[in-house]
């Protein structure tokens, strides 16, 4: 059952990474030239605030998880600042998930 329970919680952590990277990466890529370049700033006027909302549920699911797999305070706070920089949070999400399958698989 824990396994299950742990399972789901890595389901939702690795779809809020994929989500919060990818605006992050989007709004990097084309609302911070927009605003700056040519001077509009709509796209960002809405996408940072979308990206503040999403962090705090991505927030959510790491904490969850880390609670579940008992990480360390440091390792958790090195998962959750990952969303604040445009790609990271891919690559913590491929780890995090190697570390996880690998904790499930031998207990």
């Amino acid at each position: 059952m824990t396994n299950e329970k742990t399972r789901a919680a890595l389901l939702r952590y690795r779809i809020m990474a994929f989500v919060t990277g990818t605006v992050l990466v989007v709004l990097s890529a084309v609302a911070v030239p927009l605003k700056y370049a040519a001077d509009k700033s709509t796209f960002s006027d809405i996408g940072w605030p979308i990206h503040g909302a999403l962090f705090i549920f991505y927030c959510a699911a790491s904490l969850d998880l880390a609670i579940r797999c008992k990480w360390s305070t440091k390792y958790t706070i090195l998962v959750m600042l990952a969303g604040t920089i445009p790609v990271a949070t891919f690559f913590a999400e491929r780890k995090v998930t190697e570390k996880v399958n690998g904790s499930l698989s031998v207990g």
